[in-house]
């Protein structure tokens, strides 16, 4: 996480979640950590308008040299779609956007996320 994404999260109170669901999604396969920070983007500025979603921009690392380049995409989409949920985050409705080397998530956040920031 970035230093302004770890103070607004502290600010909100939700530091030690993100924290946590940062840590693990840098162990899905093909996720690296960001050159300009060592994790992952998170923009959680939406928490200070009492907007709950977090966007977070993982960096992947998948040659189109690979076999299995499409079906490595495939399912790294679905593994931090399948862990988010794990941290009551849903997807949004909005496209995963694929930023050459970043994939853009939008989650909403579900009612544990609301309790937490209160």
């Amino acid at each position: 996480m970035r230093a302004w994404d770890i103070r607004t999260a502290e600010q909100c109170g939700i530091l030690e979640r993100c924290q946590a669901f940062e840590k693990e999604l840098l162990q899905i396969k093909d996720i690296v950590p960001d050159k300009s920070d060592d994790g992952i983007p998170f923009d959680l500025s939406g928490f200070l308008s009492n907007i709950f979603q977090v966007i977070i921009v993982p960096q992947y690392d998948i040659g189109a040299d690979r076999d299995d380049y499409w079906e490595a995409r495939k399912q790294l989409k679905e593994n931090v779609v399948a862990l988010a949920e794990k941290y009551d985050l849903h997807p949004s409705g909005d496209r995963i956007e694929d930023q050459g080397r970043h994939f853009y998530f939008v989650f909403r956040c579900g009612q544990t996320w609301r309790e937490q920031h209160e």
